[in-house]
């Protein structure tokens, strides 16, 4: 998969634009803020909707990912408890390289990664499932991955319970990105991620 350089614009979620706006300003001038640093509230996002993991480096260009904590959302969608296991252990064969794609390219490259997962319901209406990865560490080394995963279908329906049945039938990559915290390119973010999130934490 090929992650270029996107702006904030193709994040369609408001609580996923809202925790990308947290991210960055905890990062505080930073590339990215510390595992410590990271404490959005309720009102940021949905804490149902987040999975955390920790980045175990193999080797330079091998990482594993293992899930410390798993949102109640989540482990509905997937239907078991992720605590302890890794990546390649716990996502679908048929979303596995899509997953460890993302993941690698968010702890190699340090950026927010922004994917989404395109379907259908069983009458043909369009089922997205957004997916936003944000890197936290610390001296320029990513040690955890904290992913916001959100279901969303405009004119759809959907259980949490079974929606996965349908991606196992049709999945379609239909964005991907990254995005650099003003930490990371400076001037030039400062007047572009922060100016076009903070309106959704109100910030002036």
């Amino acid at each position: 998969m090929n992650f270029p350089l996107i702006p904030v614009d193709p994040i369609k979620s408001i609580s996923q634009r809202a925790l990308l706006a947290y991210w960055d300003h905890a990062a505080n001038g930073q590339f990215f803020p510390t595992l410590e640093q990271f404490r959005p509230d309720d009102r940021t996002h949905d804490p149902k909707q987040l999975v955390f993991w920790q980045v175990e480096t193999i080797s330079p260009r091998e990482r594993r990912f293992r899930a410390l904590h798993q949102g109640d959302h989540v482990a509905q969608v997937f239907g078991q408890h992720w605590s302890g296991r890794t990546m390649d252990q716990v996502v679908p064969e048929f979303g596995r390289a899509i997953a460890l794609g993302g993941a690698d390219e968010c702890a190699r490259s340090g950026c927010a990664v922004y994917t989404i997962l395109s379907t259908v319901d069983p009458s043909g209406r369009p089922v997205d499932c957004e997916r936003l990865l944000l890197p936290l560490g610390r001296q320029g080394k990513v040690e955890h991955l904290v992913g916001s995963l959100q279901l969303i279908s405009v004119s759809g329906e959907f259980r949490r319970e079974t929606v996965l049945s349908s991606f196992q039938l049709r999945t379609e990559v239909t964005c991907s990105g990254k995005i650099r915290s003003s930490g990371q390119s400076g001037a030039a973010a400062a007047t572009g991620i922060r100016r076009d999130l903070e309106g959704d934490l109100g910030w002036s």
